[in-house]
């Protein structure tokens, strides 16, 4: 069955994700210096064009203002064009549009910085951090730049993945970034990665790569309730071709609304979620029921379980009808009745009495169904009764009134079986009863005794003379 996907769509673009901090290092005039002396060798290859270049750079090295920065290394640029710290003056840029907080030029001046070196580790985690505000998840066809951008951040993303002990090896990471920081940050970096080639996928509307990509990130790290609710993105766009796979949907939603631990969607966004869940749920189950144990297995396990299953609308009506089936191969007397209960019940019931029951004696054997049979509620008078109720559909509620055309010998307590056909009479819709005008050799089952009559002793008394 296919819902709509316009406010899960909406929930996507609503929800942000934050720029890593894979490569954190410390301010660009330290770090810069700590790079200018690290190597020697390299150093004695490279030679300041003049003091005045020289004095451009140290500029930067003593400032810790982004602004400053971006204006000197332009006007360094535009001096010394063909510097041999062109290389350095690269990465200086990056660091400046990340301080300055500037997507779309970072993103450039990290390709740049690859051009010199492809393992470089803030290039490449800048550009898988900066792709989700550069191509947001939108219904709209993508424009050459955004295809453009998912490409060479989809070629950053595999790089990490391929090489992770290279791009944090001392060469390729930022000088005061420990041996012990760097094993620490493999991990997530490559999650980060990992998550990033799924978002890329979702962007480009490959939804099964998307929903094998984001597995994946959520085997490597299953705390990711942004990753869950793409995931079930990823999964519900195909639902045309594989309608099969839409449980698994709906699990991905349950986890991202349930879960709460590290890693978790924020509050609001869970609300909005559970409540786009609630609806797509209903809609496919029929109705509510089982959403609260989903969303308790989803809490606690990020991927649902082999052989996982919610049946579809069409398969509860389905059991419903086999079951109904077999309990009247079962009992044909009682599904017959609650067949008339329904009738009775609907809009059309009362010109179903009128033309299929009132007069008729039944059930006159419909359905190879001769008498029918209902637990005794009450009998009136309770001796010799000309009036009985039976429950027939429900052992504990009324449903029938069987009028007598005769008493019945004795007295039966409630709770015993009686059976017998009759003619309807009348009935009532709420609450349901049917009336039936019955021979008292029609009834079978009761029991009924007579109350022995209390004898009386007369006594008798002695007389005076005795």
């Amino acid at each position: 069955m296919l819902w709509p996907r316009r406010g899960a769509m909406a929930l996507a673009t609503m929800i942000l994700v934050a720029v890593p901090a894979f490569a954190q290092d410390k301010p660009v005039p330290e770090r810069a210096a700590q790079e200018k002396a690290g190597d020697k060798q390299q150093e004695k290859k490279r030679e300041w064009k003049d003091r005045a270049e020289y004095d451009l750079y140290e500029s930067i090295v003593k400032t810790q203002d982004p602004n400053q920065w971006l204006a000197v290394l332009n006007n360094w640029k535009e001096r010394y064009p063909e510097s041999d710290y062109a290389d350095v003056r690269r990465q200086l840029y990056l660091e400046a549009y990340r301080a300055l907080n500037k997507p779309g030029e970072a993103f450039a001046a990290a390709q740049d910085v690859l051009k010199d070196n492809p393992n470089n580790l803030v290039a490449l985690s800048a550009i898988v951090g900066y792709i989700y505000n550069l191509v947001p998840i939108s219904s709209a066809p993508l424009s050459p730049q955004q295809s453009q951008d998912l490409a060479v951040a989809e070629q950053a993303a595999h790089t990490i993945l391929d090489n992770t002990d290279v791009i944090y090896s001392r060469d390729n990471r930022p000088a005061n970034m420990t041996d012990q920081e760097a094993s620490g940050k493999k991990p997530a970096l490559r999650v980060f990665a990992q998550k990033t080639l799924g978002y890329i996928a979702l962007v480009r509307k490959d939804y099964p790569k998307a929903q094998t990509e984001l597995t994946k990130a959520l085997a490597m790290d299953p705390n990711q309730g942004q990753v869950s609710f793409w995931l079930g993105e990823a999964v519900l766009a195909q639902n045309k071709e594989h309608p099969e796979t839409q449980p698994e949907a709906l699990y991905d939603f349950a986890r991202a609304a349930s879960y709460s631990g590290a890693g978790s969607l924020p509050a609001n966004d869970r609300k909005q979620v559970q409540d786009y869940l609630i609806k797509v749920y209903t809609q496919y189950h029929g109705s509510a029921q089982g959403l609260d144990r989903l969303m308790t297995q989803a809490s606690a396990q990020a991927l649902p379980p082999a052989g996982f299953t919610i049946k579809s609308k069409a398969d509860v009506e389905r059991e419903k009808i086999e079951a109904e089936e077999a309990a009247a191969r079962a009992n044909p007397m009682l599904a017959l009745w609650k067949r008339i209960h329904q009738e009775l019940a609907s809009e059309n019931g009362a010109a179903y009495f009128e033309n299929s029951m009132k007069g008729a004696l039944l059930p006159g054997g419909a359905e190879g169904v001769t008498k029918f049979r209902g637990r005794l509620i009450s009998a009136t008078p309770a001796e010799r009764p000309r009036t009985l109720v039976l429950a027939i559909e429900n052992p504990d509620k009324p449903d029938a009134t069987l009028k007598l055309d005769s008493p019945l010998s004795g007295k039966m307590e409630p709770g015993g079986e009686i059976s017998f056909d009759g003619v309807a009479d009348s009935y009532t819709k709420d609450p349901f009863m049917v009336t039936f005008s019955v021979e008292k050799g029609q009834i079978e089952g009761w029991t009924g005794k007579s109350t022995p009559a209390k004898r009386t002793t007369v006594s008798r008394k002695s007389g005076a003379g005795e």
